[in-house]
C-alpha cells in the first residue's frame, strides 16, 4: 500500500515536470546532453511507458503499449496520454484490497519469477523519482536554477 500523501505528489508528478519542461524549446527537450545519453523528451516517454507495463499491463492485465519517444511531437501529446493514465493509476491503488496489494504478478522479463503489487507499485515510484532526477539535471544544464524541491516528503 502506498501512503496518500505519497500517492497524492505521485499524482502531481506529471504535472509538475510538464510545467518545468514547459520553458524549454522542443529542440531542447528533444537534444541529448551527450552522446549515450537520453533526452528530457526520451526520459518523460520512458516514465509514461515504464507506468503503462507494469502497472496497467502487468498488475491490471492491460494489453500492453508500445510507444516510441518519436511519436510524441511535443509536451502535450506526452500529457494528453500521461495525466489520464497517472489518474488511473492512482485510481487503482486507491480501489486494491489488502490481499490484492498482496498478490503476486509474473514478472514480463521471466514469468518464473513473480513480484506483489505493492512491490510493482514501489517500484514505479521509485523508478520515477530516478528519472525525475535526470530530469532536473538536464534541465540544470539547460541553464535552469529555480528547480523546485520535489521530494515525496517535502
Amino acid at each position: 500500500m502506498i501512503p496518500r500523501p505519497t500517492l497524492d505528489l505521485f499524482r502531481a508528478v506529471p504535472d509538475e515536470l510538464l510545467v518545468l519542461c514547459a520553458a524549454h524549446g522542443w529542440d531542447a527537450l528533444t537534444s541529448a546532453p551527450a552522446e549515450g545519453l537520453r533526452s528530457i523528451r526520451d526520459i518523460l516517454a520512458h516514465m509514461v511507458g515504464a507506468e503503462q507495463r507494469w502497472i496497467h499491463h502487468v498488475v491490471a492485465g492491460k494489453p500492453p503499449v508500445r510507444d516510441r519517444p518519436e511519436a510524441f511531437g511535443d509536451l502535450t501529446a506526452i500529457g494528453r496520454l500521461w495525466r489520464p493514465q497517472r489518474d488511473a493509476t492512482v485510481a487503482l491503488a486507491g480501489a486494491l484490497t489488502a490481499e490484492e496489494w498482496r498478490s503476486r504478478r509474473p514478472l514480463p522479463s521471466n514469468p518464473q519469477r513473480t513480484a506483489g503489487v505493492d512491490e510493482i507499485f514501489w517500484h514505479v515510484v521509485t523508478h520515477e523519482q530516478y528519472h525525475r532526477g535526470q530530469i532536473f539535471t538536464r534541465l540544470a544544464l539547460l541553464g535552469r536554477r529555480d528547480l523546485p524541491d520535489l521530494d515525496l516528503l517535502r
